[in-house]
């Protein structure tokens, strides 16, 4: 399904492929990966550590979507490549939106950038950082430390790409609710805490939405919160 295109050194998986699309516009289901970024982007603007070791790629899409439902992508790819990977012996579990966790320790992200033409995504490109053997920094874990079946790069590279066909197979055939369940499941914390005017409140995680926002419990509140991905930001307890 995929055509894979790799690098030694490049500035970032995201943009090359947005690059190859101007291109090429037949570019669906290319696989861009390279060895290291100099310029790999995060969520919110944050930069994502780069160094040798780790898997860096981007995957273009071409999802029959609206552009409010964008966000499923992330969702999908999350629970796919999470699936896969505990499929090898990996315990990965999830945080929303689009972190990829073992131990509360972060083992990857994704970010989803999207091309909009009338309301609808035009094209998509999911970039995928995993911590393989690279160095990580403190919160941080590495899968080629773990006893799983995982026993070189190629082969995380195969799961990771086996899951995120996965993930968009089973929303084609069945619509993103069918996974949502699972995937709130797959959370690493369903209890979340945050602190107004100096007080902490309690919290727990109760549902994700189609759209992405997710839905929170406050105690003491009659009424759920609904959070957008941009605008939540809590601890967890």
């Amino acid at each position: 399904m995929f055509t894979v295109i790799r690098y030694a050194e490049i500035d970032s998986t995201n943009s090359e492929a947005w690059r190859l699309l101007e291109r090429h516009q037949d570019s669906v289901n290319t696989v861009i990966i390279a060895k290291r970024q100099t310029k790999g982007r995060g969520q919110r603007g944050h930069s994502w550590q780069s160094d040798l070791g780790g898997l860096f790629m981007s995957v273009i899409l071409q999802p029959n979507l609206a552009a409010s439902q964008a966000h499923q992508i992330t969702l999908w790819t999350a629970w796919g490549i999470a699936k896969a990977l505990n499929q090898t012996g990996a315990n990965v579990k999830l945080k929303w939106l689009n972190d990829l966790l073992i131990d509360r320790r972060k083992l990857g992200g994704i970010l989803t950038e999207t091309k909009i033409e009338a309301n609808k995504i035009l094209y998509a490109v999911v970039g995928i950082g995993i911590n393989w053997t690279n160095e990580v920094p403190d919160g941080a874990i590495a899968l080629g430390e773990l006893p799983t079946t995982l026993s070189s790069m190629d082969e995380l590279i195969e799961v990771v790409l086996t899951g995120i066909e996965m993930g968009q197979t089973r929303c084609d055939r069945e619509g993103i609710t069918s996974l949502l369940a699972e995937y709130l499941e797959m959370l690493s914390e369903r209890y979340v805490r945050k602190t107004i005017d100096g007080r902490e409140l309690q919290g727990q995680i109760i549902d994700i939405r189609p759209t992405g926002e997710l839905v929170v419990r406050w105690e003491g509140n009659t009424q759920d919160a609904i959070y957008q991905p941009q605008n939540f930001s809590v601890g967890y307890q």
